[in-house]
C-alpha cells in the first residue's frame, strides 16, 4: 500500500513534475486543467513567436506589462500553453508566495472569457505549498530568460516524443539529464541568431532545477551554478585524484555527488542533509561563489591585484577571498573537517594582515630604513625593519599545517590596499625578488637586514584603475602578479538590494544601472570602461530608500517613494561623480552627457 503524499510538503513537487511529464510532454494535455491539445508543439511554436521572437527588451515596463503587449493577439490555447511554462518556473521555488503562483494563470489569460473557461476546467492543487528550496534572486530577476530556456527545452523534448525516441517518464528524465546542459549548443538553429547570441552564454537556474527534478537522487536541489562551483572549491580536497567515472571526465555534478558521499562516509553529515544546512553553509558560503577563479590565481601565482573602478568592492572582495583561501587550505586535511565542526578555524583574522597605502608610504615604512635614536646624552642611527617584516615573522611562526605530512603551513594573507597611491617600484624594492625566490634571503638596501618571504605568505593588492592605468605599471610588477579586473557586477547589485524592493523593481533598476554603464563605456569618448560606476554606489539606493521612508512616512505609493529615492541618489552621488570624471570636458558636452545619463538612469 502506497503512502499518501502530503500536499503541504515539498514531496508534492515531484508528484506534480511527474504529472507534467506524463500529461504535457508525453501528451498534449494540460496539467493545470482537464483540457487536451494545450501543450502541443503547435502552441509552443506560437508561444515562441510571441514571447521570444517578439520580446520587448529593456524599458520601464514590468514583466506582466510586456506579456500583456506581446500576447495581445494570442488565443486561449496559446496563453494557457505559456501559463504552463510560468507554472514550471514557479514549481520548485519555495521563496515565491503561493498567492503569486495562483494569480499567474489569470494574469496571462487576462480576458474574462478566458478566465471563466479556465475556472470551469482547472484541476485543484496544481501548486504545491512548499518548493524544493530557495531558487534565489537571480531566478526571479532572470525570469524572461528562464522561461525562454524552459520553452526551448520543452520543444526539444516534444520533438523527441514525436520521433518516438522518448515514450516514458524515465526516458524523458534521462534525456534531460544528458541534454539540458547543452541545449543552446545543440539547438542553436531553433531561435533567431540575435536571441541565440544573447542566450547561449547565460546561466539558467532552471537548468540546474530541471536536473534535480529529473534525477533527484543524484542532482542537488541547487539552482545556482555559482553555488555549485563554490561547494566544489571548498570541499574539492575530499575527492582529489578523482578525475573520471567509467572513463568519462567528471562534471561538476559528478564531483558534488562524490563530495556528498565522502562527507557522509566521514559522518560529517547525514544522508540527504542539504548543502544549505547551517552545518555546511558557513564552509562554502554562497556570498563567496564568484571567487573560485581568484582563489585559483592566488594559489598558483601567490600574488594578485584586483583592479577596477571605485565602488566595485575590491577591498571587500580581497577580505572575503582571504578568508575563503585560508579556510579552503585548512580543509585540505580531511581530518580537519571534523575539527572544523567542533572548533572552527582558530584566529582566522590573525592570519589576514592589511596595510593601507597612501602617498606618504615609503620604502622605509614598508621594507626598512634608518632612524635616529637617542641613547642617553648621545644619539645613534639604527637600522629599523618596516611593516612587512612583522607580517613575514607571523607567517613563518605558523604552526597549523594543511597536509598529511605536516610540512605545508596554513596561509597568511597580506592585503595591500590602494597600491596605486604609491610609487610601487620604489616602495617594494627588493620585495619583488623575495616574492619570486621564496625562502631565500635577499639583502635590502639597509645594511644587516635581509628579506626572506616564506611559501605560506600570499599577497592581494587592490588598485583603482581610474587613478593608475595598468598599462603604466612597470614590467617587474606586472609579471609577478595576476591582474584580475573587478567591474560592475549585476548579480552583486541584486544581492545588495536584498528584500527592499520587488523582483520587477530590482530587475528594472539593475537594467538601468547596466545601461548607464554601457553609455559611459561606449558613448562617452572622454571616459570608457575604466570609468564605469561600481555596484556599491548603485546599492546605496537601499540605504537612501530607508532613510527617505523614515523622513516622509510610509503612507505614500511605494513606486513614488522609489522614484524619489532614485532622484536623491542621482543628485547626491551619481551626477557629482560623472561631473568629476568629465573634468575639463567642454561645459556644453558635460551638460549633454549628464542629461542623457539621467534619462538612461530614469530620473529625467
Amino acid at each position: 500500500m502506497e503512502t499518501a503524499i502530503n500536499l503541504e510538503t515539498k514531496e508534492y513537487v515531484y508528484v506534480l513534475y511527474k504529472e507534467f511529464v506524463e500529461r504535457c510532454i508525453l501528451n498534449d494535455h494540460s496539467v493545470l486543467t482537464n483540457e487536451e491539445n494545450i501543450f502541443s508543439l503547435e502552441n509552443l511554436d506560437k508561444v515562441k513567436q510571441f514571447f521570444v521572437d517578439g520580446s520587448i527588451k529593456g524599458g520601464d515596463n514590468s514583466y506582466w506589462d510586456k506579456i500583456k503587449s506581446q500576447f495581445k493577439d494570442a488565443d486561449y490555447n496559446v496563453r494557457l500553453c505559456f501559463t504552463h511554462l510560468n507554472w514550471l518556473w514557479y514549481l520548485p521555488a519555495n521563496d515565491i508566495t503561493t498567492g503569486a503562483k495562483n494569480d499567474t494563470p489569470f494574469r496571462i489569460l487576462e480576458t474574462s472569457e478566458f478566465k471563466q473557461r479556465f475556472e470551469q476546467n482547472k484541476r485543484e492543487q496544481f501548486y504545491p505549498k512548499e518548493g524544493i528550496g530557495s531558487a534565489g534572486q537571480y531566478h526571479k530577476t532572470n525570469k524572461p530568460f528562464e522561461i525562454d530556456y524552459l520553452m526551448l527545452l520543452c520543444v526539444k523534448l516534444k520533438q523527441q516524443v514525436q520521433k518516438g525516441t522518448l515514450a516514458t517518464v524515465q526516458e524523458v528524465n534521462d534525456y534531460i539529464a544528458s541534454h539540458a546542459g547543452s541545449l543552446f549548443d545543440e539547438n542553436w538553429n531553433m531561435i533567431e541568431m540575435e536571441s541565440y547570441e544573447f542566450l547561449k552564454d547565460r546561466a539558467f537556474a532552471m537548468q540546474n532545477l530541471m536536473f534535480h527534478l529529473a534525477k533527484p537522487e543524484f542532482y542537488e536541489p541547487i539552482a545556482s551554478l555559482q553555488d555549485k562551483k563554490s561547494i566544489k572549491l571548498n570541499f574539492g580536497s575530499l575527492i582529489n585524484g578523482e578525475e573520471q567515472i567509467d572513463g568519462n571526465h567528471l562534471s561538476i555534478d559528478d564531483e558534488i555527488n562524490l563530495i556528498r558521499c565522502e562527507l557522509t562516509r566521514l559522518e560529517v553529515i547525514q544522508p540527504g542533509e542539504s548543502f544549505y544546512s547551517p552545518k555546511l553553509w558557513p564552509i562554502w558560503d554562497s556570498s563567496l561563489r564568484n571567487l573560485a577563479d581568484d582563489v585559483m590565481a592566488l594559489q598558483y601565482k601567490k600574488a594578485i591585484v584586483l583592479y577596477g573602478p571605485p565602488g566595485t568592492g575590491k577591498t571587500y572582495s580581497a577580505e572575503k577571498l582571504a578568508r575563503a583561501f585560508i579556510r579552503n587550505h585548512f580543509l585540505h586535511k580531511k581530518e580537519n573537517l571534523k575539527r572544523y565542526f567542533t572548533e572552527g578555524i582558530q584566529n582566522i583574522d590573525g592570519r589576514i594582515h592589511q596595510l593601507q597605502f597612501n602617498p606618504n608610504t615609503s620604502y622605509e615604512d614598508f621594507i626598512a630604513g634608518y632612524q635616529l635614536k637617542s641613547n642617553g646624552d648621545s644619539s645613534e642611527t639604527v637600522a629599523v625593519k618596516g611593516q612587512l617584516f612583522d607580517v613575514i615573522e607571523k607567517a613563518q611562526a605558523e604552526t597549523e599545517t594543511t597536509d598529511a605530512a605536516g610540512k605545508v603551513k596554513l596561509p597568511h594573507i597580506l592585503i595591500l590596499d590602494e597600491i596605486n597611491r604609491v610609487d610601487l617600484s620604489r616602495v617594494f624594492g627588493e620585495f619583488f625578488s623575495a616574492m619570486e625566490y621564496r625562502n631565500k634571503s635577499i639583502n635590502t638596501a639597509v645594511k644587516g637586514i635581509s628579506l626572506n618571504v616564506p611559501d605560506n605568505l600570499y599577497i592581494i593588492g587592490t588598485m583603482n584603475e581610474i587613478d593608475f592605468s595598468v598599462e603604466r605599471v612597470d614590467f617587474a610588477l606586472r609579471r609577478r602578479f595576476v591582474w584580475i579586473p573587478k567591474g560592475f557586477e549585476e548579480e552583486s547589485l541584486m544581492q545588495m538590494l536584498n528584500g527592499d524592493f520587488t523582483a520587477e523593481q530590482v530587475e528594472n533598476y539593475v537594467g538601468r544601472c547596466k545601461a548607464l554603464n554601457n553609455y559611459i563605456s561606449n558613448q562617452i569618448e572622454e571616459l570608457g570602461e575604466d570609468y564605469q560606476i561600481g555596484h556599491a554606489f548603485f546599492a546605496e539606493l537601499s540605504k537612501i530608500y530607508k532613510e527617505h521612508v523614515n523622513l516622509v512616512g510610509k503612507n505614500r505609493p511605494k513606486s513614488k517613494l522609489l522614484k524619489e529615492t532614485k532622484e536623491i541618489l542621482w543628485k547626491i552621488s551619481l551626477k557629482p561623480m560623472l561631473t568629476a570624471f568629465l573634468g575639463n570636458t567642454d561645459k556644453s558636452a558635460i551638460k549633454e552627457h549628464l542629461q542623457k545619463s539621467a534619462k538612461i538612469f530614469g530620473v529625467e
